[in-house]
């Protein structure tokens, strides 16, 4: 991905979309009732959707099998090679004030990685961490400065980034492209481009999170989120677990 991101139109289609959707709604109205004090102060996302016991068995299966499919690893392998492995997933939604400010970052900046760290990685030129969103509702997408992924901030980034000198991380910057998202949509994008959700619509997207398999990565998995091993048979890719 040159620009560190790319948009695949119609990905998820009927019949599957609305059973992943249907999944996805289902976990999300149990974490409202969990987290109610996380979304009063302006949670716009859940993750950790396949640990077990946060769905039914079949449920959770049916997104372990979607995930490990070859219409999505095939992807995940061309960008990562052909070890990537999954790491994660992650539900976005709108913030229940909806006049919160979204706000720019990089994934890499929420590590226990210092600034010499999260340099080097982000101008060795290689992806690490990519999400693959797929939107289950029209919404306004993401904002994204392209090409980022692969370089250190401008001085305008920076501190916009990091809110210095009287900026916030909501301001705009410069360069920047909005990417928007139709039901069925799919988003590739690198963890560590600058981007920033933008909240609006239906807002309601489903991220899978597909990683190389490096120590300072992988650390960040959890088991609970990975199929039994007497799933691992019902799966076209296991591998990737």
């Amino acid at each position: 991905m040159k620009l560190g991101y790319s948009k695949r139109e119609g990905f998820l289609k009927e019949p599957l979309i609305d059973e992943v959707e249907n999944i996805l709604r289902s976990f999300h109205q149990q974490w409202l009732l969990h987290n109610e004090a996380a979304f009063q102060k302006g949670a716009i996302n859940s993750a950790y959707i396949t640990k077990r016991h946060s769905l039914a068995d079949e449920q959770r299966q049916i997104l372990l099998k979607f995930i490990s499919s070859h219409s999505v690893v095939d992807l995940a392998r061309q960008i990562l090679g052909e070890d990537a492995q999954f790491l994660n997933t992650q539900l976005f939604f709108n913030p229940l004030n909806h006049l919160q400010k979204n706000y720019w970052h990089r994934d890499i900046q929420y590590t226990d990685l210092n600034q010499s760290q999260q340099q080097e990685i982000l101008t060795s030129g290689e992806s690490q961490v990519i999400h693959m969103r797929i939107a289950m509702a029209d919404e306004p997408g993401l904002e994204v400065i392209p090409g980022s992924h692969n370089r250190w901030d401008t001085e305008d980034e920076w501190r916009v980034r990091m809110q210095l000198d009287g900026k916030i991380q909501s301001d705009p910057i410069s360069s920047s492209e909005k990417i928007s998202l139709r039901r069925g949509d799919l988003l590739i994008f690198d963890a560590n481009i600058i981007h920033r959700g933008l909240y609006g619509k239906d807002r309601f997207a489903f991220d899978i999170l597909f990683c190389k398999p490096l120590p300072h990565i992988m650390k960040y998995r959890t088991a609970e989120t990975l199929p039994l091993v007497e799933e691992l048979a019902i799966m076209e890719c296991p591998e990737v677990f």
